[in-house]
Formats: C-alpha cells, structure tokens, sequence
C-alpha cells in the first residue's frame, strides 16, 4: 500500500499546483478545463485506493489523503464551470457539420449548457452515494452525501465540506423578489444561517480582492516564519492572509477555502 499512498500523494500536488494556476488564471478556458478533469481523476484515483485496501488501512487512507481530496474537489467548484465538461474528443472545429444548440466546441473539450441535463445516467443516484451539489455556505459546488430521494433523483443532500443538509440542487438558490419575500416564511434559524453564509461569503470575496491587489506574496515553506496579516499563497490552497502563527502551526484563511490550520516545520 505504501506505493500507491505515495503516488497517490504526489498526484494530489500535481493536482493542486494546477488547480492553484487555473485559479489565478481563470480567463483561460482550457486550463481551466484541465484542472477540472485533473480533480475527476484524483477523486475516482482515491475512490479505487479506498476500496482497494482492507478494511483496517482505509481509515488510514481516509485519514491521510481524504481531507485533501475533499479540499482540492472543493477548491475546484469555485473554478468556473460552464456545462457539463465531456473529457473525450468533440470533433473539434473542423469537425463535420454544425455544432449542436448550447455547445460550444473547443479542442479537445466540449462545453454544453446544463439546461440539457446533467450528464449522469438515469439510476447512477442512490442514497449514501455521492453527488454534486450547490452549497449556499460554500457559496460554490461541492461534492455531497446523499440521504433522501424522491424516485430517481436526490432530494435531500449533506456538503462533505462544511456538514450542511439542504435540498439537492446544481445552481445558487433564486433570491426572492420583495413581493415574494413578504408572501414567504422564513423560520428565525433559516433567516439568520443565510445572513451568516452571505456575510460569510462577503468576507471571502473581500479578502479574495485585497490578496489579488497584492504583488509581493511570498510562496509557503513550512520551514520559514511568517507575520500575521502577511500575504502568502499555499500550493494546495491558494493566496491567503496569515491569522495568527503558533510554534508549530498557524492560521490561514484562504480566499477560496476560509480558515486552515499550516503546520510548520
């Protein structure tokens, strides 16, 4: 197993050196396309590894791999994702007759509109599966449990991310109009855990602009000391703004993943 673990591990910092370079670089398509497929790959990667191993090492796969699997899918939704990304060939433009409605053709990737459906076959969803699903905390997609369904599709979802259970769906909830807002009811503990996500959010955003701003961010050694309120950029997290530094470890919070404990050397 010590193999796999370790060419499983030098995948995950392949995977987020690229997914960190498509994130400073999200104007273009086909790195961020790369990094989205890259991620597909390690997850089934790790998928295989956990079901390959006994029962008694997969708590120590889980433990040592599984919560950087789960950062990095996450990092990955924050990237921009028009459609459903095809990995095989499209034909690309000097392919034969027009492109169908809603697909735009790139090479070697097709972009197509969500309208036209997911993309997951009929019956792949079960409850205890997996499935990828908008969450309002996370403020992005991310990957779920899945703990109801109502027939063929997902009803009621856990974010692996940050625990929230809500309603299964691919886009941002729609805000309500004013009319609409003073027909609905909204329960206190709903209306204050959304004015706590999109503060949240906010918060994110704005420290999202003011690490961009910055020209001087020195690149994370975990032998090297850092200063609170320095600027730093983490290869598996991105640009972030150090909180407070203990002996061995301090805290980070990350434009596109809020606050991470670094260990230090």
């Amino acid at each position: 197993m010590s193999s796999a673990l370790d060419n499983l591990t030098e995948e995950i910092r392949e995977v987020a050196l690229l997914v960190n370079s498509a994130q400073e670089r999200t104007e273009e398509r086909d790195l961020v396309t790369s990094a989205h497929l890259a991620v597909e790959r390690l997850s089934q990667n790790y998928r295989n590894l956990c079901a390959a191993v006994p029962e008694s090492e997969r708590v120590l796969v889980e433990r040592k791999l599984g919560r950087r699997v789960t950062d990095l899918r996450r990092l990955a939704s924050l990237l921009p994702r028009i459609g459903t990304i095809a990995s095989g060939p499209t034909g690309d433009r000097h392919g034969s007759g027009p492109s169908e409605v809603e697909v735009r053709r790139i090479t070697g990737v097709s972009w197509r509109s969500e309208s036209r459906g997911s993309g997951v076959a009929a019956g792949a969803f079960r409850v205890g599966g997996e499935v990828d699903s908008w969450c309002g905390p996370c403020d992005g997609l991310t990957t779920h449990h899945i703990v109801a369904m109502v027939g063929a599709t997902p009803k009621q979802v856990v974010c692996q991310a940050c625990g929230n259970r809500h309603n299964y769906r691919t886009t941002p909830a729609r805000k309500a109009s004013a009319t609409e807002g003073s027909a609905a009811t909204s329960s206190p503990q709903e209306t204050e855990a959304a004015r706590r996500a999109e503060s949240k959010a906010e918060e994110l955003r704005a420290l999202g602009r003011e690490l961009a701003d910055i020209a001087d961010v020195r690149t994370f050694n975990p032998r090297e000391r850092y200063k609170v309120g320095e600027a730093i950029w983490h290869p598996a997290f991105g640009r972030g703004k150090v909180e407070t530094v203990l002996r061995s470890s301090m805290l980070v919070r990350f434009a596109s993943g809020g606050m991470k404990s670094v260990m230090l050397s």
